[in-house]
């Protein structure tokens, strides 16, 4: 029989999806800022540290997933 997996993440998955997407969408406004004053590096630098947020949000995901589903 099938877990809900709603049930299983509950409030600590919820928290960390967003704290992570208030971090990527800040993330992305300075994204923006710098390539409206040309600055490519830190656009760049900008793009890879919203992929590291994304990363760690799922592996953040999983761990959580992981944890509650061997109860």
């Amino acid at each position: 029989m099938g877990r809900d997996t709603g049930k299983v993440l509950g409030g600590p998955a919820i928290a960390l999806v967003g704290i992570g997407a208030v971090i990527d969408i800040i993330l992305f406004y300075f994204m923006f800022k710098f390539a409206d004053e040309e600055n490519l590096l830190m656009v760049i630098l900008t793009a890879v540290l919203i992929g590291i947020i994304g990363l760690g949000v799922a592996k953040g995901l999983v761990s959580l997933s992981r944890r509650n589903y061997e109860k």
